[in-house]
């Protein structure tokens, strides 16, 4: 062994001393048994029933959130006089519509009211293109008799037309 090379001293690895863990009283209090004097009164067990569950009513699912719509820009009083006479006497028919026609019925209806509030504002108010607008609109009834559509047309120009101050 005297043949080694001498090494220089390394530095010597001294273990990381770990701090005891101290329990609180109270923790270890908690783990031991406690023991109960003898010259205290009798134990006396009792016995604890759960009530029984009682029956419950079968919760609904909440409703779901219902989505909120642009609300359209306020209409004019002209403009709503003009749909209220385009729309007198059409409920029934219109309840007789199935939904995409009375989607379309609608759309249309309030199409013809801004084209015919339009011609109501101008100097001159030409009486045959409004009867025409509505008209066209009220072809949109299924099997509509071409008469009715006539004399309707015919009272709803003659009522818009009284509208204008």
């Amino acid at each position: 062994m005297a043949d080694l090379p001498i090494k220089p001293a390394e530095t010597p690895v001294t273990p990381v001393e770990t701090p005891d863990i101290v329990v609180p009283p109270s923790v270890e209090s908690a783990r031991a048994p406690v023991e109960v004097p003898r010259e205290s009164a009798p134990v006396v067990e009792a016995v604890v029933s759960e009530p029984e569950p009682e029956p419950r009513e079968p919760v609904a699912p909440p409703p779901a959130p219902v989505p909120v719509r642009p609300s359209a820009p306020p209409k004019d009083p002209l403009t709503a006089r003009i749909e209220d006479v385009l729309a007198e006497d059409m409920t029934d028919v219109f309840l007789k519509m199935s939904p995409d026609k009375q989607a379309a019925f609608k759309e249309k209806g309030e199409e013809t009211a801004s084209k015919i509030r339009q011609m109501v504002d101008g100097a001159k108010v030409n009486a045959k293109k409004m009867f025409d607008l509505i008209r066209e609109w009220l072809k949109l009834i299924p099997g509509v008799n071409k008469f009715f559509l006539e004399q309707e047309a015919k009272i709803k120009t003659d009522k818009i037309l009284n509208l204008k101050p």
